[in-house]
């Protein structure tokens, strides 16, 4: 693998503690960097941006609006974020099919603004943190070999790999990489999420399932690449706690308080992850099978589990009209299947419905 100059300047080696150990450890890591996040907001400086950061961050977005066309090389490439498409949204995409571009619910475009928008405070805010924090800044942005911060853009790679006799590009732009000051001989990568659904189904499902599986393949995608294996995935609520206290409240129900024992629930939590040699074979298995796909110049066969992607997919229209009678017909009894079996209701067979119901 060939990595650009920028990025070669922000890789780490791996260490060989225990699997065990370096979870245990990453839980206090995650602690430790929202416990910076949570001084520097609750700092009065916090509202004050220094000019001399500002203009060298912006400068810099400046810099970097521009187009960079991929290599005409023939291989299918994977953004590191695109890494859970299904295998027929793959090889439409490269087969060149049109997207489909229709007119979407309005909230959810500016749900959509608020996650870009969003990220961009939260990175200034990062560049700000070592100036207002001193000492107690031990996470701050690493930089490139002319001083850019090591995020989005300036860290860009595009990687071409051969996995099980299959070549492939693996395109990724972190949200960022951070230094640690307590080692500076490790790198974090750092990826940043929005959620809108509430504080309260927030942290219900970091608790009950952790960081999300298509962000855990994503990071793992920019792990093959960088050759770093630990990072934070992190998560911000755009829903708020109350303002002040809701605990005694009568009118809030109790699914819906933002409080607990004197104190709001948690808006910002940071998921750290490892990831294993396993987990980036499991990947690279993966897209190699997609790319495969693609390169043999056969569609994909539907199949149940796909329905589950459909909601972002920009080819629907054209997935839904190369359906073979087979694979509907399929789809159909596997539908009144679920529909009398404990499935019903469930996401799974809702998706499904979903589809189906779509017309064909």
């Amino acid at each position: 693998m060939t990595l650009n100059n920028d990025a070669l300047n922000v890789l780490y080696g791996n260490n060989s503690q225990s699997l065990f150990d370096i979870m245990e450890e990453g839980e206090e890591l995650a602690r430790s960097f929202i416990e910076q996040m949570d001084a520097y907001y609750a700092s009065p400086l916090s509202s004050f941006q220094d000019n001399i950061i500002a203009r060298k961050f912006y400068q810099q977005k400046i810099n970097h609006i521009k187009i960079v066309p991929y290599p005409i090389d023939g291989r299918v490439t994977f953004g590191a974020s695109g890494t859970n498409k299904c295998d027929r949204e793959i090889f439409f995409k490269n087969a060149k099919v049109k997207v489909e571009k229709t007119p979407d619910i309005p909230f959810r475009g500016r749900q959509r603004r608020v996650g870009s928008a969003v990220i961009e405070y939260l990175q200034l805010d990062i560049a700000h943190m070592e100036k207002r924090l001193g000492k107690d800044a031990i996470f701050t942005f690493a930089t490139t070999g002319n001083g850019d911060y090591a995020i989005e853009d300036a860290m860009q790679v595009r990687q071409v790999i051969e996995h099980n006799g299959v070549k492939f590009a693996i395109t990724v732009k972190p949200d960022g990489i951070l230094n640690y000051a307590n080692d500076p001989t490790r790198r974090f990568i750092f990826e940043y999420k929005t959620k809108a659904s509430g504080v309260v189904e927030m942290n219900g499902k970091l608790d009950f399932g952790g960081a999300q599986a298509d962000h855990l393949r994503q990071v793992t995608a920019e792990a093959i690449v960088y050759g770093i294996n630990e990072g934070f995935i992190v998560y911000e609520s755009m829903h708020k706690p109350s303002w002040f206290s809701d605990e005694e409240r009568k009118s809030v129900p109790k699914t819906r308080k933002t409080w607990h024992n004197g104190k709001p629930l948690p808006d910002f939590r940071a998921m750290y992850f490892y990831i294993t040699d396993e987990m980036k074979t499991a990947l690279l298995d993966d897209l190699a099978r997609q790319a495969e796909l693609v390169y043999n110049g056969e569609i994909p066969v539907m199949n149940v589990e796909m329905t589950s992607k459909c909601g972002f997919c920009p080819f629907k229209s054209h997935c839904k009209s190369t359906l073979t009678n087979a694979e509907l017909t399929h789809l159909i009894e596997v539908e009144k299947t679920m529909a009398s079996s404990n499935m019903a209701g469930k996401r799974d067979h809702t998706n499904l419905r979903n589809y189906l119901a779509e017309g064909v």
